[in-house]
């Protein structure tokens, strides 16, 4: 608690929250880079391109990898990848 990772609730004093000290630009570069990529996707014909050739994009607005964020929506449903005979194609879900 001393190195601030831990903070007590005021409510319940058996509860924790956990605390990250500079998290902020971390935290802002993981969205903007969601944005960026779903906007990327979303500007797309059928809203879809090959993975290989969406990892060799740079991203603007985010320090962190765009493999880093293809993965993360990928994890979290925002995107969807069909095996194609060229290779994997990246696809915004529509769920």
């Amino acid at each position: 608690m001393n190195a601030g990772l831990l903070t007590r609730q005021l409510i319940d004093p058996n509860m924790y929250w956990f605390s990250i000290p500079s998290i902020g630009p971390i935290l802002k570069g993981l969205s903007q880079g969601r944005k960026e990529v779903l906007s990327l996707l979303n500007r797309r014909k059928y809203k879809e391109m090959l993975l290989s050739s969406l990892e060799k994009t740079r991203l603007r607005l985010s320090p962190l990898d765009v493999r880093f964020h293809l993965r993360d929506l990928i994890g979290s449903g925002h995107i969807k990848t069909v095996q194609t005979p060229t290779g994997l194609l990246a696809r915004v879900s529509t769920d």
